[in-house]
């Protein structure tokens, strides 16, 4: 067995978080998730906490009492977010605003307050996205959060360094995403190629990734999850940039 690890997860409430939660618990660590609502949370082993990420307050106030019954945190996934799809412009100033404060600010609260306190964090996760190195047609604001905190989390990774590792994880499109309803026909329902070539991912194998993760001597400044996130990743370094843009230009025309 590991050492037992204290683990805060934001947005453990459900679905990708829910999932590493339940995983980490499995291994003997110490869980926190946090959610708006908490009132009828219950996983066993599992300490849910209140917490509104946009809340300077709050944030701070949370990592606060954490500290108080474990005497530290050793891991933060940073995986609270939320997504609007549809056409960019078609979104208010104030959309643009409140999934940045959620997706990426929120992230920059918690790493900060808790970055006040010793014993610092040995490591930070971040779920960032395939979304967050290719911006998707009706992703826009989406896309740009995501970007931002892959920039935020690079940055960070060598200023906190070698205290605290930080490492971004960006995910693929997930199997339990299939109920989001979407303002646009999804690439793999336009192609049967692309539905076999890039297969959604479980949120089960992201969970095993980092369970691995938080326990190895050393991480990198990405890791991809997901065939779709791997094969775009490989794309865009060795095809043409004139000819990688066609592509997309291809698919989001396809009817």
């Amino acid at each position: 067995m590991n050492d037992k690890k204290v683990i805060l997860i934001t947005g453990g409430a459900s679905g990708l978080g829910e999932i590493i939660a339940k995983r980490f618990v499995s291994k003997g660590h110490i869980v926190y998730c946090t959610s708006r609502n908490i009132k009828s949370l219950k996983v066993d082993g599992v300490n849910f906490i209140e917490l509104d990420i946009t809340s300077d307050f709050r944030c701070q106030d949370v990592i606060s009492k954490i500290i108080e019954n474990e005497k530290r945190i050793d891991v933060i996934v940073n995986n609270a977010g939320i997504t609007l799809s549809g056409p960019t412009l078609d979104f208010s100033v104030d959309d643009f605003k409140k999934i940045l404060d959620t997706n990426v600010v929120g992230s920059f609260r918690l790493i900060k307050a808790l970055c006040l306190h010793t014993p610092k964090p040995g490591l930070v996760v971040n779920i960032t996205s395939l979304n967050g190195f290719l911006s998707f047609p009706n992703f826009g604001l989406y896309s740009a959060s995501k970007f931002s905190m892959e920039a935020l989390g690079l940055a960070l990774r060598y200023e906190l360094a070698p205290t605290t590792k930080v490492v971004n994880v960006a995910i693929g499109a997930l199997i339990s995403e299939l109920s989001k309803k979407m303002a646009h026909k999804p690439a793999r329902e336009k192609s049967l190629l692309l539905k076999w070539l890039l297969p959604l991912t479980d949120p089960v194998n992201v969970s095993i990734v980092l369970d691995k993760l938080i326990n190895a001597p050393s991480v990198p400044a990405r890791v991809l999850i997901g065939r779709d996130a791997h094969i775009v990743n490989i794309l865009q370094k060795m095809v043409p940039s004139y000819f990688f843009d066609k592509i997309i230009f291809y698919i989001w025309n396809k009817k």
